[in-house]
């Protein structure tokens, strides 16, 4: 793997870890805001279940006491049997032990009857009572609003009728009792639990408080809207903490129980569920990352090993092959020495003297391939245009106090290897010596055209042709160059064919083919000196 794939696999590792602890925190705290909304639904009905046994409780004592006095002798107007009605009051009150006093009231909120407990000094809210008995409310719920909030009790109100008399019943429970509940359904202090009225009075919590008036915009309005039971979020107007609310409305009565959980504990808990898995995921990750680290510079270090290795393979291959190479061009640099020393016996031989023009070319015309090839690098070819070039326009070849011009049409891109590149780069050094000195004798003016085209694939064409004199040829004779150029063509397989009429044209066609390691034989420097 590539070290971007392991930088991909560690970031990916980062990234799945992130996006899974992402996607577990979120199921996780909706799984935990729902278990907390359940509970908090089954503690606020423990809560109505409460209230409502308690208030039912106030108004089964009323159906009692109207059963009562429903068979007492009275005047119309008149309380009748008011001995009789009095220690039923106390009655009362003594047979309930949160009870915070029983009285009967007048339609103008004045007291008729009383229990001893009852505070005498309260002022009922009468005009608050009409109020709701005008919207339809058959039993009316308030809390008394004593100098002492400790003193505090809740009431039940209810219209009182009986035969003469027409007033309002009103029974007291303590708060004490109804506190303690609240506490034990909510034990932890930041916990809430309360009793709300429809109308949005708060009128009892499980602290010792205040009751208040919650505006119709409050987060617990609005989600009590239509609602029998269900959840919310708010800030407590009361003491400012982030709770989650769930609220079940009281059956038949216009309260609503309520219980809440502060949000902080919510989240508590939501981290010790969440924690060890986040941890877990999240040691994984690490692991894999440091792991994808460690096998990456593993690798690394096997591919630097290896790269190392084939390094030095290669090298030493080089090293071979350039040996090889070496020692295949000095056995080609001890026959084309051999060779020269053929061609300067021929001269000898057959001149008596040496044409040092002549042999300066031939020896040159080795020199350009053997630069070539040692040029070429581990190549064992070379590019035979390029070669074809530079011989053509050697001052060497062609003196530039000749007045002899060269047209050239070489293509380039035909690498041919040394056992062909020799014997034709002589041949062509022949040719171009036979023109500037045959076709053109005496320092004659013309001009010679040097052509080299590739005409299939597998072969190329040489051209070397002259506007000269032409070849003059004695009867019986051969002329010794193109003994020599024939002789060197043999050894590359090619062909020769010359064309006589304004001037000389030499077709010189040949085999495009590489390095064949094959030294050259013996028996080619003496047929070349030899020819004749």
């Amino acid at each position: 793997m590539k070290s971007a794939q392991f930088a991909a696999l560690r970031l990916g590792a980062c990234i799945l870890a992130v996006c899974g602890m992402a996607v577990w925190g979120v199921w996780s705290w909706r799984e935990e805001i729902t278990t907390l909304e359940e509970q908090g639904l089954a503690k606020s009905r423990l809560i109505a279940l409460y209230t409502e046994r308690l208030i039912q409780t106030q108004l089964i004592l009323q159906e009692a006491l109207l059963r009562d006095l429903s068979g007492q002798p009275g005047q119309p107007g008149e309380l009748p049997g008011f001995e009789r009605f009095g220690s039923l009051l106390t009655d009362i009150e003594t047979l309930h032990n949160a009870s915070g006093g029983v009285a009967i009231l007048d339609t103008e909120g004045r007291i008729r009857e009383a229990g001893p407990l009852y505070p005498q000094d309260y002022v009922f809210p009468i005009d608050d009572y009409h109020a709701a008995s005008a919207q339809g409310t058959t039993v009316y719920i308030g809390r008394t609003n004593m100098p002492d909030a400790v003193s505090d009790r809740l009431y039940v109100a209810r219209d009182f009728s009986a035969p003469g008399l027409e007033g309002i019943f009103v029974s007291m429970v303590t708060l004490d009792s109804v506190r303690a509940f609240l506490q034990q359904v909510a034990p932890q202090p930041d916990e809430a639990a309360s009793l709300l009225r429809d109308d949005g009075y708060l009128l009892l919590r499980r602290n010792v408080s205040r009751p208040m008036m919650l505006d119709p915009a409050a987060p617990a309005m609005q989600a009590l809207q239509g609602q029998l039971a269900g959840s919310y979020r708010a800030v407590a107007v009361s003491d400012g903490v982030d709770r989650l609310y769930a609220f079940t409305r009281l059956s038949d009565l216009p309260l609503v129980a309520n219980y809440g959980m502060p949000v902080s504990a919510v989240r508590a808990g939501w981290l010790w569920r969440v924690g060890p898995i986040w941890m877990f995921v999240g040691l994984l990750a690490l692991f894999i990352y440091v792991l994808a680290g460690r096998i990456r510079r593993a690798m690394e270090l096997n591919v630097e090993a290896l790269e190392t290795r084939q390094k030095l393979e290669a090298t030493q291959k080089v090293a071979e092959q350039r040996a090889r190479l070496m020692q295949e061009l000095s056995h080609r640099v001890k026959n084309n020495l051999a060779l020269v020393l053929a061609l300067i016996d021929r001269q000898i031989r057959t001149r008596g003297r040496i044409e040092p023009a002549e042999l300066r070319g031939r020896i040159m015309a080795i020199a350009e391939v053997h630069s070539m090839l040692f040029a070429a690098g581990d190549r064992y070819d070379l590019d035979f245009g390029r070669l074809i070039d530079r011989l053509s326009s050697s001052e060497a070849l062609i003196p530039p106090e000749r007045a002899l011009t060269v047209e050239r049409d070489v293509e380039t891109g035909i690498r041919i290897g040394p056992d062909s590149a020799v014997p034709l780069a002589l041949a062509a050094t022949e040719l171009l010596t036979n023109a500037v000195k045959h076709a053109h004798p005496d320092g004659r003016p013309g001009r010679i055209h040097v052509g080299l085209h590739r005409i299939d694939p597998d072969c190329a064409q040489l051209t070397i042709s002259d506007d000269g004199v032409g070849i003059v040829t004695v009867k019986g004779t051969r002329h010794s160059g193109l003994g020599i150029v024939e002789a060197l063509v043999g050894q590359a397989d090619a062909t020769l064919e010359r064309r006589d009429g304004d001037g000389t044209r030499f077709i010189l066609t040949f085999p495009i083919r590489g390095h064949v390691t094959v030294d050259l034989p013996a028996g080619n420097v003496v047929r070349i000196a030899a020819a004749s």
